[in-house]
């Protein structure tokens, strides 16, 4: 494969399924990074981590987003333009 190109990811499930857990696992990225998220355990705001892949040039980023219905809006804005999900059940 030539020069593939850049690919997003973003998460999908509900809360507390281990959407960051997945994304801190695979990347060594904590995407929940700030102090509320901590606080309250969930991610509220979009978590970004860098994931290289054989055969890409570029790594792949994921997007974290939040599973919580009182965060949908965050959700939404976080799926637009991503180009595969992982689901997380």
């Amino acid at each position: 494969m030539a020069n593939p190109r850049h690919i997003v990811f973003g998460t999908a499930g509900h809360v507390d399924h281990g959407k960051s857990a997945l994304v801190l696992a695979l990347t060594g990225t904590d995407p929940d990074r700030l102090a509320e998220e901590k606080a309250r355990e969930m991610t509220i705001d979009l978590g970004f981590a860098f994931l290289s892949l054989p055969g890409f040039e570029e790594p792949a980023a994921i997007v974290d987003v939040p599973g919580h219905e009182m965060f949908v809006r965050n959700m939404v804005t976080g799926a637009t333009g991503i180009d595969a999900a992982i689901f997380v059940v």
